[in-house]
């Protein structure tokens, strides 16, 4: 489950993350999920399907970003990053009752609970069984540090947002750290995840430090709550390992969205 060019991750994070709070300030808390996304993708969304695409060398494109503006700074960054490959995905969690007025604060809370995603599952098309995605997920005190963190809850959303930092042991990557940076505006939360380590597909190096980005954004639509995502990466393209990055991405973003709307549910059921 987290904004960081690859040749340059700091830099590009801290301009991101700038960005994403000046277009905040501007974007409407909500509208309907059509004007957001589009008629087509917008029925599809409501009825329960949850579009996904790639794209890859000169045909990189994303085709479903929805028209927002923290979007827009996503296609800016990815567009500047060059990467080999791009996965996107795209699902909509149905708000079962009016919105609260803390439902940007419970979405950020949620994403920024990185210890809650060990142990979440997915179905592998491939393997034809569920798995688990993360056999251990942790926060760090710092990119080099051993030390965790446990989970914590903000109160308020935090001026300029925020980076955390990330130990993840997945069944398909292994374990690698993770620089994850999180912002919010108005109507949106943003969370963008980078590799700090090399990642490999077993013995196969797939991509080095900084080549992996994934980032999802949660935008406020009268019908609940917007998640997209948008996997990107650098990555080896020795026979096999394209399409098993591509599935790996797929199913991270579905997974994903699976516990983020636990989360979500768990709020509601709540009152919180």
């Amino acid at each position: 489950m987290s904004p960081v060019p690859t040749r340059a991750p700091r830099r590009a994070f801290l301009a991101l993350a700038s960005m994403l709070v000046v277009f905040g300030a501007a974007s409407a808390s909500a509208a309907p999920l059509a004007s957001v996304v589009g008629p087509g993708a917008a029925s599809a969304l409501l009825g329960g399907e949850e579009p996904r695409a790639s794209s890859s060398g000169d045909g990189l494109a994303l085709s479903l970003a929805p028209a927002h503006p923290a979007a827009y700074a996503i296609r800016d960054a990815i567009r500047s990053e060059s990467p080999d490959v791009v996965v996107e995905a795209a699902f909509l969690w149905r708000r079962p009752g009016p919105a609260p007025a803390d439902e940007v604060l419970i979405a950020y809370n949620a994403l920024r609970s990185i210890g809650s995603l060990e142990g979440i599952q997915y179905y592998s098309a491939s393997r034809g069984r569920v798995r688990t995605l993360y056999v251990r997920s942790t926060l760090l005190a710092g990119p080099d540090s051993d030390a965790t963190l446990p989970d914590s809850r903000l109160s308020s959303l935090p001026e300029g947002g925020e980076t955390l930092y990330a130990l993840q042991e997945d069944t398909t990557f292994g374990e690698n750290r993770y620089r994850v940076g999180l912002s919010a505006g108005d109507g949106y939360v943003a969370q963008s995840s980078s590799n700090l380590t090399g990642m490999r597909l077993g013995f196969i190096p797939v991509a080095g430090p900084g080549d992996v980005v994934v980032r999802v954004l949660v935008v406020q639509v009268d019908e609940g709550l917007l998640f997209y995502v948008a996997s990107s990466a650098r990555a080896a393209v020795m026979p096999g390992v394209r399409g098993s990055l591509e599935r790996s991405f797929a199913n991270r973003a579905a997974a994903a969205f699976a516990w983020f709307s636990g989360i979500m549910d768990a709020a509601e059921a709540d009152g919180s």
